[in-house]
């Protein structure tokens, strides 16, 4: 437990200092916009069909407006990213921790 706590803190540091001067960042984006994507992950899609009509229209826009900035080559200006990684509200994770204690209580039932 002691290492995990360790490794959290320091895995936390990292994303401080990476985030901000990160490509994500510089065309727009939140954490979880490119954290939690359907590519890697197949409970993102359920998750993301359960959060609010607001926040998935904001998360489509910014992803909209990063392929364009990306296709210009340009970059988000400074007023419009999400610098601050550590006062964000993760607005995915729940949806996703939920979906996934969903699946695995359904594979406990299965396997009982």
């Amino acid at each position: 437990k002691q290492w995990y706590q360790r490794r959290v803190a320091i895995t936390a540091g990292i994303i401080k200092f990476y985030y901000p001067r990160s490509v994500q960042c510089e065309l727009g984006l939140r954490f979880d916009d490119w954290y939690y994507n359907q590519a890697t992950d197949k409970n993102v899609g359920t998750a993301l069909s359960r959060i609010d009509d607001i926040d998935l229209q904001l998360r489509n826009f910014r992803g909209l407006r990063a392929s364009q900035l990306a296709i210009e080559r340009t970059v988000c200006p400074e007023a419009e990213r999400w610098e601050e990684v550590v006062g964000e509200v993760r607005y995915v994770k729940p949806w996703i921790e939920q979906v996934r204690k969903e699946k695995a209580e359904a594979d406990a039932w299965d396997n009982y």
